[in-house]
């Protein structure tokens, strides 16, 4: 299966609130079905169901959306789009302090993430104690601001043209932190 869904129809794409306005228009002022549906631009089969599913109740009232989707459902999920949210916070975080995360890292991250909030995981996250590649890479296209990729060595010899700036910048604050808690005195005492 494609891992990037391309929409084919617009079956499916009716506003919850159109839908509940053509409703109302067939039961409260008892108006044909078809003639909604065509006026609405609604399939007719689908105006139908959603008559028969919305209560008497909420057609009656003055709500503005039903109390039930319309459309076509999400793809079921692991995380909601707040935990999503914070997992990719967490990721920017730690790459911000200089601890960022390799692809399988973030993968058991995301495991033991789901595992703590007592999120149901899919049977081979729990056998791997990981989450997939699929969603991992779900999650990338989701969050295109991460960069995730096998973290490079920061030490001088090392240094290249690309992440030279990077390593400037850990030997400057590394100089600033060992000067403010005066630490150069304990590692010459030591050595």
């Amino acid at each position: 299966m494609g891992r990037k869904f391309v929409r084919k129809t617009k079956n499916g794409q009716t506003p919850p609130d159109v839908m509940l306005r053509a409703v109302r228009e067939v039961k409260l002022h008892n108006k044909s079905i078809r003639g909604m549906a065509k006026e609405f631009q609604i399939n007719y089969r689908t105006l139908a169901r959603y008559c028969n599913k919305i209560s008497p109740a909420e057609v009656a009232g003055d709500g503005i959306f039903p109390s039930l989707p319309v459309g076509y459902l999400k793809n079921r999920s692991v995380f909601s789009e707040e935990q999503e949210n914070h997992l990719a916070e967490y990721i920017i975080t730690a790459s911000d302090i200089y601890f960022g995360l390799s692809p399988i890292e973030v993968r058991k991250l995301a495991y033991m993430y789901a595992v703590h909030n007592n999120v149901a995981v899919r049977t081979n996250w729990a056998e791997k104690k990981m989450a997939g590649a699929d969603w991992f890479s779900g999650f990338l296209k989701r969050h295109p601001s991460l960069s995730i990729r096998t973290p490079e060595a920061t030490s001088l010899s090392r240094a290249t043209a690309f992440n030279k700036h990077n390593v400037d910048q850990f030997f400057d604050n590394l100089e600033e932190v060992m000067g403010r808690h005066q630490l150069w005195k304990v590692i010459t005492l030591y050595s």
